[in-house]
């Protein structure tokens, strides 16, 4: 969260589009700086209270409870720290009338989608396939599952919940999985469709970064949801048909999953810094032309001319979805389904 907005693309400065000639403003400059000090340093203020509750002789149930307040306290100011800075840099650029002293253009370039790497939906519909297998190798064994089995697990991998067998809960678990990888096919198909934006100063470096957003993250995506699959095939099944055997395999298989996801998640953000446009020259007094008026506090877009699911987001790395786009909500909803099938049923 500190380095982001060193990470993001440069014309967009805590969510707001920032016309190309001032992308190196001092004012802009400054803010960035001041933004991840101050998150760097309450980060390390939270991180030090979380290491002090470990040491402390506070109950582990209060550990816990403590723990999360700390994390959503942290988000809460983060989040109003940001809001802060996007509202100060909306005002900035209406006052000094950026747009009113620049040449605003539409750039494209109908071949790179030819030069799209992103993946294809083979790799995002074989995890799928397990599941379904899974589900249906589940019901053939149904008998055999034990009336009460393991369904949750603490830090040390020893079993600290148990479910009753119904049709439900004996799924539970691959039907939570099975959500998750759909709306990865989503994704996948998402990425590849979405709207493609370049610069007007940098435009070859601009048509590799869109590249590189596409091809990288489709491979990050299918990372995660294979290892998440192994990691939910075997969790399932040493449970529920083995009858709670998971133990050994719990701990190696959490780590791999953990190393995927987080190794994963810096090698994407050092792919994609490398591909982002420097804006070193300015060439002429162009820019491209600006899509705030479709996003709300530069997180949630909403533009019902753009048919693209996707969009990259305009703070941080990453993807959001177009909340003018109908099927947006059959990805939201294909999500929270099963999780709210597994609370209330």
């Amino acid at each position: 969260e500190a380095f982001t907005p060193h990470l993001s693309r440069k014309s967009i400065v805590f969510g707001v589009s920032i016309p190309e000639p001032y992308v190196k403003h001092p004012q802009l400059l400054l803010w960035k700086k001041k933004y991840s000090q101050i998150i760097g340093a309450l980060t390390g203020l939270f991180l030090l209270g979380q290491i002090s509750l470990y040491f402390s002789p506070i109950q582990e149930d209060k550990v816990i409870l403590i723990s999360f307040i700390f994390l959503y306290v942290m988000l809460l100011l983060s989040s109003g720290i940001y809001m802060n800075y996007h509202v100060r840099t909306k005002k900035l650029k209406a006052q000094e009338q950026w747009e009113a002293h620049i040449k605003m253009v539409y750039v494209t370039d109908l071949s790179i989608r030819q030069k799209d790497e992103t993946l294809s939906p083979v790799f995002f519909s074989l995890p799928i396939i397990m599941t379904v297998a899974l589900i249906t190798f589940t019901y053939m064994n149904y008998e055999a599952i034990p009336d009460v089995f393991a369904t949750h697990w603490n830090a040390a991998g020893k079993v600290d919940g148990w479910t009753e067998k119904s049709w439900i809960s004996v799924i539970s678990m691959p039907l939570l999985l099975l959500a998750i990888q759909i709306s990865f096919f989503i994704m996948g198909r998402g990425m590849k469709s979405a709207k493609i934006q370049l610069s007007a100063q940098a435009k070859e470096a601009s048509i590799h970064r869109e590249l590189a957003h596409r091809k990288y993250g489709s491979w990050y995506l299918a990372a995660i949801n294979f290892s998440m699959t192994i990691l939910f095939v075997v969790l399932h099944y040493t449970t529920v048909i083995l009858h709670d055997q998971t133990a050994p395999y719990f701990f190696p298989l959490f780590l791999v999953f953990n190393v995927v996801t987080l190794g994963g998640l810096l090698l994407l953000i050092w792919k994609l810094s490398k591909s982002n446009e420097r804006f070193d020259e300015i060439h002429t007094n162009e820019t491209a032309v600006a899509d705030d008026q479709y996003w709300k506090w530069g997180i949630f877009y909403c533009n019902k001319n753009d048919p693209s699911l996707l969009v990259q987001k305009k703070y941080g790395i990453g993807w959001t979805v177009n909340f003018a786009n109908k099927w947006s909500y059959f990805l939201i909803g294909i999500t929270l389904l099963p999780i709210l099938l597994v609370i209330f049923i």
